[in-house]
């Protein structure tokens, strides 16, 4: 290990260090810059030759250098640091230290250090992730995940742990080279709109993040992805998952589901799924669009729900219900549906969502439940016999 220091400004004689370790080929580093100003007031006092011209400089390049863990001093008093610096530096994690709690708006971009946190900068062996890696992308992708692509996307990965309030990432931030999978624990995404935030979804073990903006090439996070618990995360080179994306053809596929998802999430028969589920859900759905004036035939052969526009039956006058088709513990509901604004469904084939309720005891329990709170009368609990050979 290579342990550099560099002298910081403080009411008292003070540094700050570098660590620096060669891990698996790749140089890992971790800075703590130690009692330190806020850099306007490092820069004033340089002016006054209070401080040297030397000293400033060198904490200007010091905090402006991409670490995979930086400990900034954030206590916003006098003789300590500005968070508001820290917009500006370009580590993979930024810690603040030295106050108790972070102004509203630092709270989805920095994590806080607190007593009992643990930030691992160099993990131990992650072979053993690897059937867990597996299996959660085979689910994620609705095929079996090949194994060439496993070794290949596995040799360029880490796992990284995180405390409970851990910003993984930021929004608005341009991606830097990262997608991921989390292994265990549970993230809240979160925006900020400049006066307050919001919760869109909670994320779990399972669930991909980040790879919307490799996807669609945006490369932009459009929110933030904040650790609600202790969190382990497998880190994806962006390169190497985009190739695996266009190579095999997904891109197309997980934008459409992409957009999907985030409808279905809205919808009362969907949104208390846990993530992996919904990413199934997802999967084995189609959307339907019907232009204003036109009309769609809504048969038995599969389950359609609206997810947003307005319209009527052919035969009645009355606004359509929120389903129709083959809908599932439930009596059919078919008709012709006019549309008097756009509308967009989701349709699932009979086949395919029956297969889903079969091998899915979660989806199968809350759309039961679904109907007994409407009061749906047809609902069975019973599962039917058994055969035991």
């Amino acid at each position: 290990m290579e342990i550099l220091l560099h002298i910081t400004v403080h009411s008292i004689p003070t540094i700050g260090a570098t660590f620096s370790v060669l891990d698996k080929g790749n140089t890992k580093r971790m800075c703590i810059i130690g009692d330190n100003n806020g850099m306007r007031s490092v820069r004033d006092m340089a002016r006054l030759n209070i401080v040297s011209a030397g000293t400033c400089d060198n904490l200007t390049r010091i905090l402006s250098e991409r670490y995979d863990l930086l400990v900034a001093d954030g206590g916003a008093f006098a003789i300590h640091g500005d968070p508001e610096n820290a917009r500006n530096f370009d580590s993979d994690r930024v810690v603040i230290v030295h106050v108790e709690h972070l102004a509203h708006q630092f709270t989805t971009t920095f994590s806080l250090a607190s007593s009992g946190k643990r930030y691992i900068v160099v993990d131990g062996d992650s072979t053993i992730y690897l059937s867990l890696m597996n299996q959660y992308l085979s689910i994620w992708l609705g095929e079996p995940f090949s194994q060439r692509w496993a070794r290949t996307i596995m040799a360029e990965q880490e796992v990284r742990r995180c405390n409970k309030g851990d910003v993984i990432m930021v929004q608005e931030e341009l991606s830097r080279g990262y997608v991921y999978l989390i292994l265990t624990g549970y993230c809240d995404v979160v925006v900020f709109d400049g006066e307050d935030f919001q919760t869109i979804v909670s994320l779990q073990a399972g669930e991909i993040t980040g790879e919307m903006a490799v996807v669609t090439g945006s490369m932009k996070r459009n929110a933030s992805v904040v650790a609600s618990s202790p969190v382990s995360v497998i880190v994806f080179s962006e390169e190497k998952f985009n190739e695996l994306v266009q190579r095999e053809g997904y891109r197309d596929r997980l934008i459409k589901r992409g957009g999907l998802r985030t409808s279905l999430r809205r919808l009362p028969q969907f949104w208390a799924l846990i993530s992996t589920v919904l990413e199934k859900v997802s999967g084995r759905a189609d959307e339907v669009v019907v232009a204003p004036g036109d009309e769609y035939f809504m048969d038995e052969d599969s389950w359609f729900i609206f997810i947003d526009g307005s319209g009527h039956l052919a035969d009645d006058v009355a606004d359509v219900d929120d389903e129709f088709g083959c809908r599932p513990f439930s009596s059919a509901n078919t008709g012709v549906l006019r549309a008097e604004t756009e509308c967009r469904l989701a349709r699932f084939q009979q086949a395919r969502f029956a297969s889903l309720l079969s091998g899915t005891p979660q989806r199968n329990y809350l759309l039961r439940k679904f109907r007994v709170d409407r009061n749906d009368p047809a609902v069975d609990w019973l599962l039917g016999g058994v055969t035991i050979s």
